[in-house]
């Protein structure tokens, strides 16, 4: 097994815990970076000790157990579904190979066990071997083999019949002394592993609802290692620069990853979104769209929402979004009613003398028949967006002096605003937005002022 030193791979976690970024990592980075050390040199050293003792029962179980969290840790199919890894499914694993050319502007012709993974795992981990495992409802999910994984399930399926494990046993992680059809449990283990690397929070690493977001951050990890140099795809490093310039029109130097575990996070997060949700904010660098994201999920207290409509004005007084609304938890638009508190129109009263039928009704009203159960007319839906904390540093920044003065701006200065500020064109925002954001602005500092001159009530004994 070709792998490099301990004191090699020590030293670069090491770089990657004391590094300035250290006080910007993730928790979740801190916990799954000490765990996935943990693990590496864990299989390591039951990788040299199995090599040397063929025999030893210890050694084929620590390799075991390390080999198994690390698949589990890389990939994002269930803990089940990787321990019960047959070894016929093993043998006919896919080894990558070189890409065949595609003419341009044709879809490449992907297999269905490559059309299972996600483009980050297509397109920058081409280069690792792939298995085909058995999920549910009878599909077929794919299984990427971290580095140095391939080596550790060759030398265990070799001793595996000198440590006790039974011969009619099909799975790759079995367990010596038990039944054929027990394998490991994925879960128990990893749980174990997660307390025994002494990470802070363990339990987190372990969650169902974290799971895909611990493989992007895994592969980030492990990226790089174990590949040759000279591939035809190039290095790793390079293809998640080329993918990161595909996806999401970012332009990133990512040569020293291992190194900053800020740009690691970013990266990770900006990948998990936008294989979730999709990322609106094409165009702009991992930092402003870390930004944005902390934004639309409501991780700045100071910030707060006001939408935007296409109607007067006017009309919008009073719909001032308070600073201590959560804003929306995903970067996706907002369907809300325009109109106020439950969109309702006031019965009109009946006047004393005037017939019922003499008594005028609001258009709604009137379209709207008692017991139909059909909804009012004159409803429509807005859409509304969040405003950022960047949106609204570069619309104060260019208006602020309209806003100091509570004087509204003109179509022209909300225009120049829209000329200086490219976030606001990539945003979709238009001058009537610019517009209704001085407004509201305006009408909350009114409202304050208001307040603070009113004098206190007098309380009469």
């Amino acid at each position: 097994m070709e792998i490099e030193d301990d004191s090699g791979t020590e030293d670069k976690e090491k770089d990657l815990l004391s590094s300035s970024g250290r006080l910007h990592m993730l928790p979740l980075l801190s916990s799954l970076s000490s765990l996935v050390l943990y693990l590496r040199r864990l299989q390591h050293s039951a990788f040299l000790s199995l090599s040397r003792q063929l025999q030893s029962a210890e050694a084929w179980r620590l390799l075991c157990h390390s080999s198994l969290a690390l698949l589990i840790l890389y990939n994002r199919r269930r803990e089940c579904e990787v321990s019960k890894l047959a070894i016929a499914e093993y043998r006919v694993r896919v080894t990558p190979q070189c890409p065949v050319p595609v003419p341009p502007g044709a879809p490449p012709a992907l297999t269905p066990l490559e059309a299972s993974l996600s483009p980050f795992e297509r397109l920058v981990l081409p280069h690792l071997p792939r298995v085909g495992v058995q999920g549910k409802r009878g599909r077929v999910q794919p299984l990427i083999l971290p580095p140095h994984c391939e080596p550790c399930l060759e030398l265990l399926l070799q001793t595996r019949h000198d440590v006790g494990v039974d011969p009619q046993n099909p799975y790759v992680f079995a367990r010596p002394y038990h039944s054929p059809a027990t394998p490991l449990r994925g879960t128990d283990l990893l749980r174990s592993l997660a307390r025994s690397s002494g990470t802070r929070n363990p339990r987190a690493l372990t969650q169902t609802r974290v799971r895909r977001q611990v493989a992007i951050l895994t592969q980030l990890l492990l990226l790089g290692e174990g590949e040759e140099p000279g591939q035809p795809g190039g290095s790793a490093v390079e293809r998640l620069e080329h993918f990161l310039e595909r996806e999401y029109h970012v332009t990133q130097s990512c040569g020293g990853i291992g190194q900053d575990p800020g740009l690691m996070g970013r990266v990770g997060r900006v990948v998990l979104c936008g294989e979730r949700d999709g990322v609106l904010f094409r165009g702009m660098s991992l930092h402003h769209i870390c930004l944005e994201l902390d934004v639309m999920s409501g991780n700045s207290a100071d910030s707060y929402s006001e939408g935007e409509s296409e109607g007067d004005p006017g009309k919008e007084k009073g719909e001032v979004t308070p600073a201590t609304q959560t804003p929306a938890p995903t970067p996706t638009l907002l369907y809300v009613r325009r109109g106020k508190a439950n969109s309702r129109t006031p019965r009109p009263k009946k006047m004393k003398g005037t017939p019922p039928s003499a008594s005028p009704l609001s258009p709604s009203l009137a379209g709207r028949r008692r017991g139909s159960g059909q909804p009012r007319s004159g409803k429509r839906g807005v859409l509304k967006r969040p405003w950022s904390e960047a949106e609204r540093a570069a619309v104060e920044e260019h208006l602020t002096r309209n806003i100091a003065e509570l004087r509204v701006p003109a179509k022209a200065d909300c225009e120049r605003c829209l000329q200086s500020c490219p976030l606001l064109v990539t945003n979709r925002r238009d001058w009537r937005a610019i517009k209704f954001y001085c407004h509201n602005r305006i009408q909350l500092l009114k409202k304050n002022q208001r307040r603070d001159s009113d004098p206190p009530p007098l309380i009469v004994c």
